[in-house]
This record gives C-alpha cells, structure tokens and sequence, in this order.
C-alpha cells in the first residue's frame, strides 16, 4: 500500500492546485451559490418600517408574522419622524405604526384605526401589505372572539371549571400549531396521495452539494485515462501488481480521502446551516460516495482521450440535473417511466435512501471488468 500512495503523490505534486479545487469545488460553490441566492431574495423583498409603540404579545406576534413573509424585508423603526422621512426619501417603500393600546383594542372587538400607515405615490408594495395586516388583525380578532364564546358557553352552561382567556388564547396557539390546515394536504377516500420525485436544488445544502461533488469527481478522476495512456503502463508486465489491481487500489484511495472531504462537509454544514448529525444520514452519505466513485470509475475506463470524457462528466451532470425535476417537471415522466426517477445517481442524497440501483449494478461490473482484466494479462502472460 506504501507503493501505491508514493506513486499517487508523484502524480498529484504535479497538478495538486488542479486536484485542490476540484476538492473543495463542491462546498465552495454550494456556499457561493446559496449565499448570493439568499443575498439576492433579501435585497428584492421590499423594506417595510414597523414602530411598536406597545411590545406586547399581539402586537409582537404581528410584527413577526410580517417578518415571516418572504414578499416584505421588515426594519424596526424608533419613531414616527424617522419613519416618515425614511419613506419620503424612498429608504422604505412605506411604513406602519402599530399604536399603543392595540391589543386591549383587538380584546375589546375594535378593528379601526389600530394602525397608522404612511406611503407615497411610488409605494409599491404598500396595497399587498396593508392587506396582509388586516388578515392578520382579522385573524387575532377572529381569536379573541372566539375565547370570549368559549367563556360565555362555560358561564351559560354553570361549568364550574371556566377556562381564563389567557388559557383559551394559549390553547388556540397551540392549536394553531400543531394543526397548521394552510399546509395540510387532504385525500378523497380511496385517492393515492400523490408523491414528489422531484427535489429543489436550493430545499437544503446537500442537494446543491450532490450535484457538484459528482461533477468534481468526475474532474478528480481524470487520473485514470492519463495513466492508462502512460508510456510508464508496460511496466506492469514485469510487476507483481497487475495494472486492474493497481487501477482498484488508486480507486479505494481516493473513495476514502473523498469520504473524508464529505465528513469535513458535514460538519461545515453542520456550522453554516445548522444541519444535524445522524446515524441514517452518514448511511446516506457512504452509500452516495461509494456508488459515485464507482460510477465515474467505470465511466473512465470507457475513454482514451480527456476531451470526450471531460464532455460526458458535463453531460451527464445535466442528464442528472434532468431527470431529477430540476430544470422541468417530470411528475408526469416519472408516472409513465418510475425507472427514470431510479437512475438518478443522486438518489441516496436527494431522496435520502441508503441505496439505489446503482448501488447494486456498480460493483458488479466493477467485478466483472476486474475477473475480465486479471483473465486476459494472465492469457497474456
């Protein structure tokens, strides 16, 4: 095994810039690419000014489901002048003061004149937002309404265990919740729930991250048609190590050092995007490395020159992008065809499944390609 690494680095020291940014291709660009995409939606939301002049939990709750909503970027304002004259210079597209006493406002049943608002003929956004706040004020109403209907049963009934309304209030939230009906998919009876084989790039770092280590893999073993085209190979005639076994030994170094480079991933997606560690998700990580090292491995071995394998990495990386939904929908290929959704090499990653079809069918051509190769140097000899 000492032969074998000696004679890697020999080959590495030569391009090791090349070999050091394909390795860190895959976290640099998924980072560049989520960053300038989170950049992006962040500077094309419109800035909105919110003044609290009460900070209580109604009002808190109003500003923070403002803040949640991706059309509008909220700035916390101190005072109304500031206000005004950030909108008069277009600093804000408009503004919103929610007033002292809101919430005894919203728990007395008044919906009027809770929120003063200011905004120029060039305000944009200030029609969508306006009507935002008064679902929103609807909606805390709507709550408060029912709270006070709840305790006038109880009283109407003499239940001798009549709920406060701060209670009702915080079972309403909890409701509220747990039971989010905005996001719940209903079924009719006897109706298959339909299923997404598709996956957004941008759901969560490892999908972006997948789609560019395969490319980089292919980019990091290039090494195999350079070496099976050195003048250096007829030397394996005279070795005791024959030229597939030295092919498979360079094969497993470098699976285990890009294995190392995934758990360095990790543990900086751990940091960035607060992703989490798991027994199921290292499974998942294994079995992609694994079976994408084989398939660029036997991918490689179909080629003579850099030029044609270097166009196929890339096509193939598009194919990928294809048929997992990315760049056209494919639910209706995936209906009539389900075989397309399981050549995807990506699967494990994006579908978080511990294997695929690959998984099987790449070590045994690997194995049939190795008893082939071992067969005809030994006929050979």
């Amino acid at each position: 095994m000492m032969d074998i690494l000696t004679t890697r680095w020999l080959h590495m020291k030569k391009q090791l810039v090349s070999i050091l940014f394909w390795a860190i291709s895959p976290i640099l660009f998924t980072w560049l690419l989520l960053s300038g995409t989170e950049l992006i939606q962040n500077q094309s939301s419109i800035p909105v000014g919110v003044i609290l002049e009460e900070e209580t939990e109604m009002a808190m709750q109003l500003r923070e489901k403002l803040d949640s909503s991706d059309l509008i970027r909220v700035v916390d304002i101190e005072n109304e002048t500031e206000a005004r004259q950030m909108v008069a210079t277009h600093e804000l597209d408009s503004a919103f003061i929610i007033e002292e006493g809101y919430e005894d406002a919203i728990q007395a049943g008044q919906r009027n004149r809770l929120i003063t608002s200011y905004q120029t003929d060039l305000s944009m956004g200030y029609t969508p937002v306006i009507e935002m706040i008064a679902s929103f004020v609807q909606e805390d109403s709507g709550k408060v309404k029912t709270a006070y209907t709840v305790m006038d049963l109880g009283e109407a009934l003499n239940s001798s265990s009549i709920p406060s309304f701060d209670e009702i209030m915080n079972e309403i939230y909890s409701i509220e919740e747990s039971e989010n009906l905005i996001f719940t998919n209903f079924t009719l009876l006897g109706e298959d729930a339909e299923t997404d084989e598709g996956f957004s790039l941008f759901q969560n770092p490892w999908s972006l991250w997948s789609v560019f280590s395969l490319l980089s893999t292919f980019f990091l073993f290039d090494w195999l048609i350079k070496e099976k085209n050195a003048t250096t190979r007829i030397r394996f005639i005279f070795n005791r190590l024959s030229f597939p076994t030295y092919l498979l030994s360079n094969l497993l170094l470098y699976s285990m050092g890009l294995f190392v480079l995934d758990m360095l991933t990790w543990g900086i997606f751990h940091i960035l995007y607060d992703e989490g560690f798991s027994i199921s998700q290292l499974a998942y990580l294994v079995s992609f490395r694994v079976t994408v090292c084989m398939l660029v491995f036997l991918t490689g071995l179909a080629f003579k020159k850099l030029l044609p394998y270097y166009i196929t990495a890339v096509l193939v990386i598009l194919v990928t992008m294809i048929i997992s939904g990315i760049i056209l929908p494919m639910e209706g290929i995936y209906e009539s065809y389900p075989w397309v959704a399981y050549a995807n090499p990506l699967r494990q990653i994006v579908y978080e499944e511990v294997c695929s079809g690959w998984t099987f069918i790449a070590p045994i051509c690997l194995i049939v390609w190795y008893v082939k190769g071992v067969f005809g140097n030994a006929a050979g000899n």
